[in-house]
């Protein structure tokens, strides 16, 4: 009886592993993805500066970011962007730009160093963008956009995003407006 034992637990703990391994890979449930609806327009007209626009690291993921603490951010697993955040942004940056008419030959740098959604039901855009124009001019400043959500979830949450990288970018716009005067 005692060989028979052991015989048991190598025969179990194959199957064992195995059945971790298969619920590891599978998620709870399929994932949703998620554009910003800003970032669906096109910018062709004006004469639009060189957009470099770059995030801070942990936003540099597919998962919509949560902050649950004033230390802690989370990344959420089966809400994720549809396409890089980065270039989401820098597309809607520049249909703003377009549509305010803005004619800037430069450089335009941009850093979001958050761009997230918060325990207290708010979503934070906030960084700061510079410009460096072909005729020496020069601006630039911080931002920073809450927005309360009106209400739960996470479409609510990428809507509110959306409304506040608008918000920043029409104040890039009027910057760079007043820049290149």
């Amino acid at each position: 009886m005692s060989r028979k034992r052991p015989v048991r637990l190598v025969l179990v703990l194959p199957l064992l592993a195995t059945l971790l391994a298969a619920c590891a890979s599978n998620p709870a449930g399929p994932s949703v993805q998620y554009l910003l609806p800003g970032a669906a327009q096109s910018a062709l007209r004006g004469e639009l500066p060189d957009i470099r626009l770059d995030t801070a690291g942990y936003l540099d993921q597919s998962g919509v970011v949560m902050q649950t603490s004033a230390v802690e951010v989370r990344a959420a697993r089966q809400h994720q962007w549809a396409e890089p955040l980065p270039r989401q942004l820098a597309r809607s940056l520049a249909a703003r730009l377009a549509r305010a008419g803005v004619a800037a030959p430069g450089r335009l740098e941009v850093l979001v160093t958050r761009f997230q959604g918060t325990a207290e039901g708010e979503a934070v855009i906030e960084g700061q963008w510079r410009f460096l124009g072909d005729q020496g001019d020069r601006a630039g400043t911080h931002f920073l956009e809450r927005r309360p959500l009106q209400r739960d979830g996470y479409p609510a949450l990428v809507e509110q995003l959306d409304e506040g990288w608008n918000a920043v970018a029409d104040g890039i716009a009027n910057g760079l407006t007043g820049a290149t005067r």
